[in-house]
């Protein structure tokens, strides 16, 4: 009995381990940001791109997607209370929560709330990250959260704050590319 306690004993030490903690990131106190890009989103039935422009000023928010020839207009407008969506049909349509918006009208489970952080190069505090693998220079390289699988391709330093440059998420439905070819920081304005 005793052996077979002692053979346990690593397992048990291991599945009781805790991640590390994050060195500090200072990407953590940008609550304002423009940023410009593009997403390419692919599902076992489709894929689709589009043009990304994002605008954050503290909780409140846009977040407009159009395609590369300026049609198939969405957009965005929330803060922590409420979003509401526009259509390129002219449509418009209000909620609470805007990842449980994007999945009822667009039929995608987008995490929208999560993307707020991990656009950023940081995980979400909401939930604890599953597991995560950091560069030399203390960034994330890769996360895993909420059931998604985020990677990051480079960063770039705008304003002596080191941000995504290219992120690539997976949740085993669909993958999402998300290429930043400009962050303001600076008069990111709505």
């Amino acid at each position: 009995m005793k052996y077979l306690l002692l053979l346990a004993l690593p397992a048990l030490l291991l599945s009781c381990a805790s991640l590390p903690s994050l060195p500090p990131n200072n990407a953590n106190q940008l609550d304002s940001w423009h940023l410009k890009g593009r997403i390419a989103i692919v599902t076992e039935d489709d894929s689709w791109t589009a043009n990304v422009h994002w605008q954050q000023q503290g909780t409140d928010y846009q977040l407009r997607l159009n395609t590369p020839l300026g049609q198939g207009v969405l957009l965005l407008e929330g803060n922590d209370i409420s979003v509401v969506m526009h259509t390129a049909n002219n449509e418009t349509f209000r909620a609470h929560n805007p990842d449980a918006l994007v999945a009822q009208v667009l039929k995608l489970e987008i995490p929208v709330t999560g993307l707020h952080f991990w656009i950023r190069g940081l995980p979400s505090p909401k939930t604890i990250p599953t597991r995560y693998v950091l560069t030399k220079t203390g960034y994330l390289k890769s996360l895993q959260q909420d059931g998604w699988e985020i990677e990051y391709g480079r960063y770039l330093n705008v304003d002596g704050i080191n941000l995504p440059r290219k992120i690539f998420l997976d949740n085993n439905q669909f993958q999402v590319k998300i290429v930043i070819s400009q962050w303001n920081i600076k008069n990111p304005t709505l």
